[in-house]
């Protein structure tokens, strides 16, 4: 599994070891920022082009083309920020992905697939399995009791 350089981060009681679900997660929150970036990319690109045509339309006074260059500049900075937020999902679900594969029962590495990677809701999880609401909230304890079984150190060392 691929380590990141980065500061240890502290569970919710202050220790640097994760539970299972808050290993898993960060996942699905890092998945929400991305796609809350990707709504930002869009106003982005659109006041690219709104910069772009009042450029051409009208002079301002005292405005210079490096204006409009420095603009452009400002934000393929922060499109390279949004990158990067891609690039740490990518990254978080490839190791979350291998860790769930790890573990010996299918069903759960079904359900915490579709909960944490696919990001899914439980209404949905539980009709796509065959589970019963009640069901599905058992088989995904069990899920995280197994994955912490299997990955106990490595949640303990577990960095971003």
């Amino acid at each position: 599994m691929k380590v990141h350089e980065a500061q240890p981060i502290c569970n919710q009681n202050g220790d640097e070891t994760l539970t299972a679900k808050e290993y898993l997660n960060r996942v699905r929150k890092q998945y929400y920022i991305v796609k809350q970036t990707e709504r930002e990319v869009i106003e982005v690109r659109h006041d690219m082009l709104t910069i772009k045509a009042s450029s051409l339309t009208e002079k301002v006074t005292g405005s210079t083309t490096s204006d409009l260059a420095d603009k452009y500049i400002k934000i393929e900075r922060y499109l390279d920020k949004v990158d990067s937020e891609w690039d740490k999902l990518v990254d978080m679900r490839l190791d979350a992905k291998a860790m769930i594969k790890a573990l010996p029962d299918s069903q759960q590495q079904a359900v915490l697939y579709a909960r944490y990677i696919n990001c899914m809701r439980w209404e949905d999880i539980a009709v796509e399995m065959h589970y019963s609401w009640k069901g599905i909230f058992k088989l995904h304890g069990r899920a995280l009791q197994a994955f912490e079984r299997v990955h106990g150190s490595t949640l303990k060392e577990s960095v971003y």
